[in-house]
């Protein structure tokens, strides 16, 4: 299958992300309707319909790619939902696999994220895709933690995501973490979602 996206979205790559020398963020484009589509159509292709065959072979760009399909199947986040009736189908048996290949992939002696500029930007990639950030202020300090409405909770100004640390925290709700906590935050509200009378 031809794509212009990142081949990174799909399958393992045998190289290294390209490091951007950016400061503080490496800018990762969003994850649009036509990125979500080609990723799922491809990937669904290649595991033969059986989404949790194909976890396991996914990058770490593919694994956030996925859980971020899963939550808009689900009907979470600032967008429209999306529409995939398979993947929603399978989603109660594939997101308990997604959340402990996403812990597993977190050790240290396993994880494949770079540090720097590129982890700030998939966090943010990820945060983004859910609720609309915006700077604290315009000084040096005040550039490098964001804030909006928390995804979990629905408060309004309490979430707040800090880039020198990558990591997100709302004072509302009390959730906190990096990336993957951000994900399991997501797949754990997809689930109930799912589980909902009326859920197509």
């Amino acid at each position: 299958m031809t794509s212009s996206l990142p081949t990174d979205s799909y399958l393992f790559l045998t190289g290294e992300d390209a490091e951007s020398a950016d400061w503080p963020v490496t800018p990762f484009p969003e994850y649009t309707d036509d990125h979500l589509h080609q990723f799922v159509d491809h990937l669904w292709a290649a595991c033969n319909g059986e989404l949790v065959s194909g976890i396991s072979a996914l990058s770490s760009a593919g694994l956030y790619t996925l859980v971020v399909v899963m939550a808009r199947v689900a009907g979470l986040g600032n967008q429209p939902p999306m529409v995939h009736r398979p993947v929603g189908a399978q989603l109660p048996a594939a997101v308990p696999e997604l959340l402990a290949e996403l812990r597993r992939r977190d050790r240290p002696d396993v994880g494949d994220g770079p540090a720097g500029p590129v982890r700030r930007g998939r966090l943010l990639r990820l945060v983004g895709g859910f609720t609309s950030l915006s700077q604290l202020g315009s000084t040096t300090h005040q550039r490098q933690k964001l804030s909006g409405a928390c995804p979990f909770c629905d408060d309004a100004a309490s979430f707040q995501v800090s880039l020198p640390a990558v990591t997100w925290r709302c004072f509302g709700c009390e959730r906190s973490g990096g990336r993957r906590e951000f994900a399991e935050c997501l797949l754990t509200r997809a689930l109930a979602h799912s589980a909902a009378p009326g859920h197509p």
